[in-house]
């Protein structure tokens, strides 16, 4: 298609070009305004042809067997001053590492499919204020997710599916401090290719608060609801990879739990030691890669989670860094 549309551009020049010896500066514009609308329909033409083409082979390779995936994130930042008297802390140097990792493993057959993925996010920062000993970089983490689910489904047409799915959200370090799992059965809902919609209403959901008594873990029916989407497209010549999860539970019972009332630095309120939690909950995390060279290039992930049985208010984290999509 490209040695196509090199040959259609050098013999519209080249016409171009022979028939300029006769005509008036006004002709000439108008010539090469057609010969550039030419152009510019050649390549639309090659273009939207690439696109059937890799639609195609992205079936082909669905129905081939398995279809796996893995894109990472590499955040780091350093910062430092040296007795700037504007600065809160005066002398300080600061150093923070942010991985993030999203992969896949799928499969799809005529009658069923089995869809399993993977999501890492962790963090290390270390902050040396003064003549302080802040310790080592790997001593003192911040963000820290784990996050691995498996999907089954038969499939009563192209579009829906009975389902099973096995679910468990929690952190590398801290496992289970805090931490959830689910195990469930419902329908899965595939309304376009690259997005995945689970639908379970009868669904088991065990959840960890982290914080030990009174109640460190408590367990409700109630519905399960994830989706998954994630894709790659073209901006300005490049490919762009966007991976994002959304999963949520909604218990039946309007039960709630006493637990341990902590601030957002995990200590215990002195006044009120303890709170009544509910058992609803949602986290969703997204990445972003814009690949510059051979998959390597930048990109971002961010996730937001509100989940009162761990802490009242939302919570966030974010990274910007290198990336590198397999």
């Amino acid at each position: 298609m490209m040695k196509k549309l090199f040959l259609l551009t050098m013999t519209l020049l080249t016409f171009g070009f022979a028939s300029a010896q006769d005509m008036t500066l006004e002709e000439m514009k108008a010539s090469k305004a057609e010969m550039e609308t030419k152009i510019a329909d050649s390549k639309a033409m090659v273009d939207a042809t690439q696109a059937e083409l890799d639609a195609l082979q992205k079936k082909i390779n669905m129905l081939s067997g398995w279809m796996t995936g893995l894109s990472g994130v590499v955040g780091m930042n350093f910062g430092g001053s040296s007795q700037w008297a504007a600065a809160p802390n005066p002398t300080a140097n600061s150093q923070a590492l942010a991985l993030g990792v999203t992969g896949y493993a799928n499969r799809e057959q005529p009658k069923y499919f089995w869809n399993n993925k993977l999501i890492i996010n962790k963090s290390w920062q270390k902050v040396e204020i003064g003549s302080a000993d802040a310790g080592k970089l790997f001593d003192n983490g911040t963000v820290d997710i784990l996050n691995v689910s498996s999907l089954a489904g038969y499939k009563l047409n192209e579009k829906i599916a009975i389902s099973a799915l096995g679910e468990l959200n929690t952190s590398l370090e801290n496992f289970l401090e805090p931490g959830t799992f689910d195990i469930g059965v419902g329908v899965t809902w595939k309304p376009i290719t690259n997005l995945v919609v689970v639908i379970h209403p009868l669904n088991y959901h065990i959840a960890w608060s982290g914080f030990g008594s009174p109640v460190s873990s408590a367990g409700s029916i109630g519905a399960k609801i994830r989706a998954d989407y994630q894709d790659e497209f073209m901006f300005a010549g490049n490919k762009i990879a966007w991976s994002s999860t959304l999963t949520a539970f909604l218990p039946y019972s309007s039960d709630k739990n006493e637990v341990v009332n902590n601030d957002k630095f995990g200590i215990v309120n002195p006044t009120t030691p303890t709170r009544l939690a509910g058992l609803t909950e949602y986290t969703w995390l997204n990445t972003f890669s814009f690949q510059i060279w051979k998959g390597i290039g930048v990109g971002t992930t961010f996730g937001l989670r509100q989940a009162d049985f761990e802490f009242q208010d939302l919570q966030s984290f974010y990274t910007i860094g290198l990336t590198y999509t397999l």
